[in-house]
Order: C-alpha cells, then sequence, then structure tokens
C-alpha cells in the first residue's frame, strides 16, 4: 500500500515577546524632577540701597520690609536670573522666615512674576496659574511660603515637595535643594534626605545679631547655586 503522506506540521506559533515589567515608581524615568527653593532675605536680595559693596546687585523702586525695610535690592542671583544656573531645569520655590513686604504688596508681586523664573518652572506656572499665590508657615497652597520660622524651614519644603508630587511632578527628596544665607537653617534640611547650601558666603552682615555674621549682606550669586548633594555651609 502506499504510504499516506505524512500530514506537515503545523508551523509553530512565534512566542509572544514577554511584556518588559513597568518599572517601580521610583524607577520612573519621569521621576527625575528636581526643586529649587530660595530664602528671601540676604538670598534674592541683598542690604537694602547698597550696590557699592555689592555692585552685581540692582536696586528697584519697590520697598521691602525685610531687616528694617528700604528700597528692594535684587541679589546677583536675582538680577542675573535664577535661569541662568542649573535650576532653570527645575521647579521653583520660596521659604522664608519673613513676609516680604506682604503678600499683595508690589515687591512680592515682582518676586513671583520677573524672580521666580526658569524654563521647567514657567512650563508649571503656565499649566497651573492658580498656584501663584502665597502660602504661609505649613499651611502649603502653593511653592511660596512666607512666615516659616528660622531651623524648621524644611518642614515647609517637605511639604512643598509634596504639593508639587500631588500634581504631576515626581520630585524625590534627593533631588531637592534649599539655598538660603543664614547658617543655622543649613544642617536641619539632613533630617529630610534634602540637600541645602548656605549661600552669600563672600559677604556677611556684620552689623545684626551682634556682629555674628549669621546672615548675608549681598545675597546669592549664580555661581553659588550648585547641584551638589549635602548641606553645606560656609566655610
Amino acid at each position: 500500500q502506499p504510504q499516506q503522506p505524512q500530514q506537515p506540521q503545523q508551523p509553530q506559533q512565534p512566542q509572544q515577546p514577554q511584556q518588559p515589567q513597568q518599572p517601580q515608581p521610583s524607577e520612573q524615568p519621569s521621576c527625575a524632577a528636581c526643586l529649587c527653593v530660595f530664602d528671601i532675605d540676604r538670598t534674592l536680595t541683598g542690604k537694602q540701597g547698597d550696590t557699592q559693596q555689592c555692585p552685581r546687585n540692582r536696586e528697584l523702586d519697590l520697598y521691602d520690609d525685610g531687616y528694617g525695610g528700604g528700597r528692594a535690592t535684587l541679589s546677583a542671583l536675582a538680577n542675573e536670573g535664577i535661569a541662568t544656573t542649573f535650576c532653570d531645569g527645575c521647579l521653583l520655590g520660596i521659604t522664608s522666615a519673613g513676609h516680604g513686604s506682604g503678600a499683595d504688596s508690589p515687591w512680592n508681586r515682582f518676586l513671583m512674576d520677573h524672580v521666580m523664573r526658569g524654563k521647567v518652572h514657567d512650563a508649571f506656572a503656565q499649566e497651573h496659574p492658580e498656584s501663584k499665590v502665597w502660602s504661609y508657615g505649613t499651611d502649603v497652597r502653593s511653592p511660596y511660603i512666607l512666615n516659616q520660622g528660622n531651623r524648621i524651614k524644611q518642614a515647609s519644603v517637605d511639604l512643598v515637595m509634596r504639593w508639587y508630587n500631588e500634581r504631576g511632578a515626581c520630585v524625590q527628596p534627593g533631588e531637592v535643594y534649599f539655598f538660603g544665607d543664614r547658617t543655622e537653617n543649613i544642617p536641619p534640611f539632613q533630617e529630610k534626605g534634602f540637600n541645602s547650601r548656605e549661600i552669600s558666603c563672600g559677604s556677611r552682615d556684620w552689623n545684626l545679631y551682634q556682629g555674628s555674621g549669621m546672615v548675608g549682606y549681598c545675597g546669592a550669586r549664580p555661581e553659588e547655586i550648585q547641584k551638589e548633594r549635602g548641606n553645606i555651609v560656609c566655610q
């Protein structure tokens, strides 16, 4: 008998490629945002009216109530622009023990509209116009905090980070950078895992606080705004 021809073997179905495992939230590529937070007095500002000792600073025709009051004077950082630093690529915030000249003042509006500027932050602010209001202490409804005491600023900054993350950002503690002139405010940021850096290192105010040099004079310079890990005080 002639042999029955063998049935051709069914071609094997190609194996479906395995779906790559989704990265955990902490590994998400989008979880790479950074946050730069600044003090106001003697960080974004210098001593009111003194552009002789601080030639890179700029005096404005606005009243600044900080440290006794006077004509608002931008530090070199605020004058030349946060956008000239690595913080151009980060979200921005303010945490100050003071109040500027008050939430509704022209000076505070200037800070929010003209100093808190950078590519990433501008894009966020455009999508979230409701964010352009002032908050107080730990009642955080925006990234701009007034009246949060010295040595406890890290608590407000933590809430600012959470505020951003609740609105679609993904900032991890190791990507938070605080810049301020007051020595005592820098080490406490370590307890939250945040980075912090004292600025105005080359110019201190020897007239305040019994000549202790506790606070800055000319304020922050752009070259002091470094993306460096740790909690760094002036040497």
